[in-house]
């Protein structure tokens, strides 16, 4: 998949995705698209510049090795335990529905601002060439 350099900070990069290969020839992975409605701009994400690209830049790049895996399993399988024990935890303390209730809901707003500080940074893309 293909990008240009938007930005650089320090080793990351902002890029904005676009796609080149949706051909008959080529297997299109459609994450140039991703969550996209046709009127949205284009989808910018940090990737890791380790080759020195430059702001205006047409860069390859690629995914992590089980990236979408990875992905799934900090953003949605951890905060899903998280809020099943602390509804377990209320049931061992004989709380009422309402208190589980909430006491789930605020595990989940305080894993939601965990994983947003300790993410924020986060990246699953790599800069792997400079097209030239």
């Amino acid at each position: 998949m293909y990008a240009k350099v938007l930005k650089i900070d320090k080793e990351k990069a902002e890029i904005e995705l676009f796609c080149n290969e949706a051909s008959k020839e080529n297997v299109h992975c459609g994450a140039c698209t991703m969550g996209q409605k046709p009127s949205e701009k284009a989808q910018t994400v940090l990737a890791r510049n380790m080759i020195g690209a430059k702001p205006g830049d047409v860069v390859e790049c690629s995914l992590k090795e089980h990236a979408e895996i990875r992905a799934a399993l900090i953003l949605f399988v951890g905060p899903l335990v998280l809020f099943m024990l602390a509804l377990g935890a209320a049931q061992v303390m004989n709380l009422e529905l309402w208190q589980s209730f909430l006491s789930g809901t605020a595990t989940l707003v305080i894993t939601y601002i965990v994983l947003r500080v300790i993410l924020k940074d986060t990246t699953y893309y790599s800069i792997t060439g400079i097209k030239s």
